[in-house]
């Protein structure tokens, strides 16, 4: 790896603190760049993409078992989900296999492709609401106007998005987003790749951005900001950011503060686990379980 690659990565293990100045690092038109490229790549890839994505994460076993301690009797209770970034809907599998009870889910993603490669294993007792939607846009145009009515939702999550929105204030706003949709008592699941920590990824990492940059006329990226390609496909990008634990300390306080900002009643959250999983060394994605106060 490049000196650049090497720095990016000791800083990404170092878990020094966020840089707070780059909290809205790249202008609007940027971040929508940045945006784009990734929808393309979904829109050319979904079919390869969904193929490769069908088992579900490691970690969500954990983190249903950290939810399962806290409240047992979800296993069989009715229960709303809200699923940011839903994909091609293989969380909502995972749950089928561990519940028993009708669960009504609302799901969002841009790209309804994935979506609809997901709904035909879904049984009778799940009720799905998909709706096709740019969060990136949603994020910057509406950013304190909610996707879905607060206090409505048992279990909100959101998994492999965080680290494709293109800059720390719109990753805070999707938190915020999970935490204000809870009822009191709901949990939220997120993940966050950490990709750096594997040196074949990293490297990867380095060379497509290199790539990337150049194709599309793009300025330097900001720390922990590269594009990765997709197997063999040529002119395919997707933005993605690694996320230190320093980072996740940030966006969580940065929700938090917001949610705080809104009123007197706002929902409060703590966090219950903290953990890495996926990968064959365990350690690709960092979770973040929190429940509502």
């Amino acid at each position: 790896m490049s000196n650049a690659a090497n720095e990016s990565t000791a800083a990404a293990r170092s878990g020094r603190p966020h840089d707070a100045a780059h909290t809205n690092a790249y202008p609007a038109a940027v971040v929508r760049q940045l945006s784009a490229l990734t929808a393309k790549f979904y829109a050319r890839e979904a079919v390869s993409f969904s193929a490769t994505r069908q088992a579900p994460w490691h970690g969500w076993e954990k983190a249903w078992e950290v939810i399962s301690e806290q409240r047992p009797a979800f296993v069989a209770a009715p229960l709303t989900v809200l699923d940011l970034g839903c994909g091609n809907l293989r969380f909502e599998r995972f749950l089928a296999e561990r519940t028993r009870g009708p669960i009504a889910v609302r799901a969002l993603d841009n790209c309804a492709a994935l979506a609809e490669d997901g709904t035909v294993s879904l049984p009778e007792r799940f009720t799905l609401e998909f709706h096709e939607a740019d969060l990136v846009e949603h994020l910057l145009d509406s950013p304190t106007a909610p996707l879905v009515n607060p206090d409505t939702c048992d279990i909100a999550v959101t998994f492999g998005l965080m680290h494709h929105l293109p800059a720390f204030a719109l990753r805070a706003r999707a938190l915020r987003e999970l935490l204000s949709a809870l009822r009191p008592g709901g949990f939220a699941i997120a993940s966050f790749w950490q990709f750096l920590n594997d040196p074949r990824l990293a490297a990867k990492a380095e060379a497509a951005t290199v790539a990337g940059r150049a194709e599309h006329n793009l300025l330097p990226f900001q720390e922990n900001d590269f594009l990765l390609g997709w197997q063999e496909a040529e002119h395919v990008y997707r933005f993605c950011h690694h996320t230190p634990d320093a980072e996740i300390d940030a966006l969580l306080a940065s929700a938090q503060q917001a949610l705080t900002q809104a009123g007197p009643a706002a929902p409060a959250f703590h966090e219950l686990a903290r953990f890495s999983a996926d990968g064959k060394q365990g350690n690709l994605n960092r979770y973040v379980v929190l429940q509502r106060d």
